[in-house]
């Protein structure tokens, strides 16, 4: 990925609003939290988008 300077939370945070969905982080790490506001200085390519969505096992990874 062109954006591995970012830390992975944020990638995925952008993939879900390229993809339409609705995310809502959390994070007790401050640095984490700013960090997620980056989601808006950059765009994921087609093909970065299509690796993310490549790891989809259509499982939930909690159940709140």
């Amino acid at each position: 990925m062109e954006n591995k300077t970012l830390y992975n939370g944020v990638q995925i945070l952008r993939w879900h609003l390229q993809a339409g969905n609705i995310a809502i982080p959390g994070s007790s790490n401050e640095a984490h939290i700013a960090e997620n506001f980056d989601i808006f200085d950059f765009a994921l390519s087609d093909e970065e988008m299509a690796e993310l969505t490549a790891i989809d096992r259509d499982e939930r990874f909690a159940d709140y």
